[in-house]
């Protein structure tokens, strides 16, 4: 009579899924295994878009931080969960890692030459799918991305502040015309650039489109208005030690929260070891360890 009865107990399961609407949780197939929550072709599925999510490899009775990774230019959300380094952190700190798909493989915010969606509508749409659906706890969830995701991951900071724990942008900054104030209180916001990069320098550059990058000295004056980092643009190191990140914290801005600048000696690159060292920074669980310098290099 057991199978019997196993049979009734996964029917039972099954038809309460369907009449309630609630989602049949995924579990793991192997020990150390991340969790693929949604392993369709689309991945998750929200009104202006999609997402990918993996879990962490064992089911746990207390909410998930999480960590919102925004992929480069031309890159996709099944590029950020297939990324051997992003996995392992998001593995190793037993946190969710989710990953939002660029329409047009980039990203609409203000000063963007693309004009697809409301990227703010959609990032909340994500959050408020993702943080019931897989019991994310939203006062521990992490920002972070590279190049155009960095630069997304600023806008975020200005408009969405309250939605994030903290922000963790690597190589973009916000775009000209740069924003005339950002929204409060103002967040915890770990930058992290290469001295060399010439894809988005510190600086800023024009494209052929018309579009503008900003400066990056700039976008952290709007951030942190008063004067708090107005001295840093003039003393950027430019001999760094390979391998190591030279980082400067400010003080006497507005409020406590964290405002931190990276540098490195090289260019237009990312490292996962950089976003695990924000996130033991923004939610301490763990001493933070060196941070290395290989890894991400799509654009």
């Amino acid at each position: 009579m057991a199978p019997v009865r196993l049979l009734l107990s996964l029917l039972t399961l099954v038809t309460l899924a369907i009449v309630t609407g609630l989602p049949l949780r995924a579990q793991p197939t192997a020990v150390g295994a991340a969790i693929d929550a949604c392993p369709t072709a689309d991945g998750c599925s929200v009104a202006s878009g999609r997402y990918r999510i993996l879990l962490p490899p064992r089911p746990r009775s207390e909410p998930l931080g999480a960590i919102l990774y925004f992929h480069g230019y031309q890159g996709s959300a099944e590029e950020v969960i297939a990324d051997p380094a992003l996995t392992a952190v998001a593995r190793q700190l037993g946190v969710a890692l989710i990953a939002p798909d660029g329409a047009g493989r980039t990203w609409s915010y203000p000063g963007s030459p693309a004009r697809n969606r409301d990227e703010f509508a959609f990032v909340g749409q994500v959050l408020d799918d993702a943080v019931p659906r897989f019991g994310i706890d939203p006062r521990r969830i992490l920002a972070s991305g590279f190049s155009q995701g960095g630069s997304m991951v600023w806008y975020l900071a200005c408009r969405m502040p309250t939605r994030f724990a903290a922000f963790a942008p690597i190589a973009g900054a916000f775009w000209e015309p740069q924003p005339e104030h950002c929204e409060g209180p103002r967040p915890p916001l770990i930058h992290v650039h290469g001295v060399s990069d010439a894809t988005v320098p510190i600086a800023g550059r024009a494209l052929r489109s018309g579009a503008r990058q900003g400066d990056l000295f700039k976008s952290l004056a709007v951030l942190a208005p008063g004067g708090c980092t107005a001295g840093w643009a003039g003393t950027v190191r430019t001999d760094i030690a390979a391998g190591k990140l030279s980082c400067r914290l400010a003080t006497g801005c507005d409020g406590s929260a964290r405002l931190e600048l990276c540098l490195h000696d090289g260019g237009h690159v990312a490292d996962a070891a950089w976003v695990e060292r924000a996130w033991r920074l923004a939610m301490p669980q763990a001493p933070v360890g060196p941070a290395g310098h290989a890894g991400l290099t799509s654009p």
